[in-house]
């Protein structure tokens, strides 16, 4: 692969995950904060606002990321190996986790008056695929390493 082809494709892919995690701790950080500290009901529909258009970035990340992802494993990587393998099932589980957060579980929570059964699965959720993402990067430290 010519050597400017491979940079663009990791600063694309690098790029994708830095909008995909950093969105999502933005939203980890700053969702407790409106709905336990301030209390604020007239920020929540500015927040549900920024989530649905972040839900359009972060898909469009994932996608930028699958696509680079598979030309880089071919042409960079040669292959499978241990470390790639845990990262692609760790982003295989994250996916329909991702899918069932942004069209099913996160619409109804936002549609709760008051936080119960919605709001407490989209934040279960949106946790566990924080840590997947935060998980994903670790092995891919240990693989560029």
């Amino acid at each position: 692969m010519n050597e400017k082809i491979e940079l663009l494709l990791i600063y694309i892919h690098i790029l994708s995950a830095l909008y995909w995690v950093g969105g999502n701790l933005l939203f980890f950080s700053f969702g407790y904060s409106l709905r336990k500290i301030y209390k604020d009901s007239s920020l929540i529909p500015g927040f549900r606002a920024l989530g649905r258009t972040f839900r359009v970035g972060s898909w469009i990340s994932v996608i930028l990321l699958t696509i680079t992802g598979i030309i880089l494993l071919i042409y960079r990587w040669g292959g499978l190996n241990k470390t790639i393998i845990l990262k692609l099932v760790l982003f295989l589980i994250l996916l329909p986790l991702k899918f069932l957060h942004d069209f099913l579980i996160a619409p109804r929570a936002a549609k709760e008056v008051s936080p119960s059964f919605y709001y407490q699965t989209t934040m279960v959720i949106a946790r566990l695929n924080l840590f997947l993402m935060l998980l994903i990067i670790y092995f891919s430290m240990i693989l560029v390493r």
